[in-house]
């Protein structure tokens, strides 16, 4: 009698954890991140970072995203796998954002872009963001800028979000001594 007891309490536990999960939401605030910087060897035998395994946690457990990041050595450039957690989309609630690295040797760094979607409770992939060099945001006017800089050259581009995706809006080239920082 006494190990039906023991086998019914147990198996009550083990229900209602399961219920439990399974009626479990995420919230924003539950994710944890952490990266892998994987790298592979080019064709002069340079080890070089090649993509970037982000470790996206919660109560329910853990789930990959893999972002590309461009061939340098991770020896002499630094930032890969960075995790910024801003609001890329104005709403409010922090997002993701996932360094890719430089894109040239003025810096220009690059970010792989995950809003928060509160109606499913995930992070949703920003189409095209790695597009937006050095992303600065401005909450009032909703865009956001980015800077490339080769040589005296700098190429200031300006853009919005729209359905979880980048748009161009317009851009300016000019001589770097000429912009008020």
């Amino acid at each position: 009698m006494k190990r039906i007891t023991l086998l019914i309490s147990l198996f009550t536990l083990i229900a209602a954890g399961l219920y439990a999960q399974k009626k479990y939401i995420p919230k924003r605030s539950d994710y944890t991140f952490r990266t892998q910087v994987c790298t592979s060897t080019d064709d002069e035998g340079n080890t070089v970072t090649d993509s970037i395994i982000t470790y996206v946690t919660n109560r329910q457990g853990t789930y990959t995203i893999v972002s590309h990041t461009m061939p340098l050595d991770p020896q002499y450039y630094n930032g890969f796998g960075d995790i910024v957690e801003d609001d890329i989309n104005f709403d409010g609630i922090p997002d993701l954002m996932i360094c890719l690295g430089p894109t040239n040797a003025y810096g220009g760094f690059t970010y792989d872009g995950y809003a928060w979607d509160t109606k499913r409770h995930c992070f949703v992939m920003i189409e095209n963001f790695y597009d937006i060099l050095d992303p600065v945001f401005d909450k009032k006017t909703k865009t956001i800028t980015g800077t490339f800089r080769v040589g005296n050259e700098c190429e200031i581009s300006n853009y919005k979000l729209k359905k979880n995706k980048v748009v161009y809006i317009n851009g300016e080239r000019m001589k770097c001594d000429e912009i008020e920082w």
